[in-house]
């Protein structure tokens, strides 16, 4: 079942660089029954197919909001439904936050990417000393991908150092390539060491509220009212309720409803909170100190790392995205920007492996479903 249909227009870019936040929401309505009806049908369908108790979506045509909408329940115990207002973990979906952070800083000469990580963090283990601050961003930097033992694994950050300290190092940094929870948890402690504050203060007082993304925390601790979505895995054919957990810093973490990301989602579209030339850095293939492009796969498909993000592909269409699952939640945000198309699935329901994520299968059955293509 579909809750609280909502259509509102961001306004058009007009140029490129700093914006206010006001300039980001515009008074003109877009409606598309047609476009409403298909996507209502595709995800009803999914939901039911996979199992999975709740979604919020949201479909955004360049920087305006064409679709936002709330399936199924938030809750399995209250049946309270999911609005456009309730809110998810947004898993490692945080990630692209992380590198927004950290590029804002580049900007104003508080942080290098291309200095060692180690300028920042003085703690760094000695095998670290060469990891650059862009090759962290990048999933190039060769630090052990995850200090977790299981994703309901939490610990504090004198424990991180230990394991970090403990554990040995994948590869030379720059010679490979290997998604890293672990190298996005240094960004953030970067973050703090460039900023000087907290990294949720942070993230609060320079991105959302800028972008108004008034729902949005970041490692909240968890809440049973109506608007704070409860987690499931699907476990043997079985739906049981998740423990709340964070999995770390930097690397997830954040909540946030579908509009609050639909504000994010903009916001990139209008290059609102960077200047054009750090976008164009965050989309360009990182490279290996010999030249190349690392090779890596992602669910079958040749794929780079930008600054955080998968530069990818989805049935020949260009693709920018990032996905996320932690217990119980699961998130997609994919930006088809050829096309002019972004659509964001965020759930609470999800099913085996961290990248398995039942939001990403959501995400591309809308892509079919709609016809994802540039002059659609």
């Amino acid at each position: 079942m579909r809750f609280m249909f909502v259509v509102m227009l961001f306004s058009a870019c007009s140029g490129v660089g700093h914006r206010s936040p006001a300039s980001l929401l515009g008074p003109t309505v877009r409606r598309d029954a047609a476009l409403a009806k298909r996507i209502d049908s595709v995800v009803t369908s999914v939901l039911a197919l996979r199992r999975i108790p709740g979604a919020a979506v949201a479909l955004l045509r360049h920087d305006t909001l064409v679709y936002a909408a709330g399936f199924g329940v938030a809750s399995l115990t209250t049946r309270e439904p999911v609005t456009t207002a309730t809110v998810f973990q947004i898993a490692s979906t945080t990630k692209p936050f992380t590198a927004m952070a950290i590029l804002m800083l580049a900007e104003e000469g508080k942080v290098a990417l291309d200095s060692p990580a180690a300028r920042y963090l003085p703690w760094l283990p000695a095998k670290y000393a060469a990891v650059t601050v862009r090759q962290l961003l990048t999933h190039t930097s060769g630090v052990t991908p995850d200090m977790r033992r299981a994703n309901v694994d939490e610990f504090d950050v004198a424990e991180f150092k230990r394991r970090l300290e403990e554990r040995t190092a994948s590869f030379p940094p720059a010679t490979n390539v290997q998604y890293a929870n672990a190298g996005f948890t240094l960004l953030a402690f970067i973050v703090e060491a460039g900023s000087g504050e907290e990294f949720g203060q942070f993230l609060r007082r320079r991105i959302f509220a800028r972008l108004g993304m008034h729902s949005a925390g970041y490692r909240v601790q968890q809440r049973t009212d109506p608007r704070h979505a409860r987690g499931y895995e699907l476990v043997n054919g079985e739906l049981a309720e998740a423990p709340h957990v964070f999995s770390g810093w930097g690397n997830s973490g954040i909540e946030a409803s579908i509009l609050d990301m639909a504000m994010f989602a903009a916001a990139l579209e209008q290059r609102a909170l960077l200047r054009s030339e750090t976008y164009d850095q965050m989309y360009t293939p990182a490279r290996f100190v010999n030249d190349s492009l690392p090779k890596f796969s992602s669910n079958g498909v040749p794929t780079q790392f930008g600054l955080s993000w998968f530069l990818t592909s989805y049935r020949g269409a260009e693709l920018i995205s990032h996905g996320g699952a932690v217990a119980g939640f699961s998130s997609a945000l994919d930006r088809f920007v050829r096309d002019g198309w972004t659509i964001i699935v965020l759930s609470n329901g999800k099913q085996g492996a961290d990248r398995l994520s039942q939001a990403s299968g959501i995400a591309r059955a809308i892509a079919d479903g709609v016809g994802i293509r540039p002059n659609w």
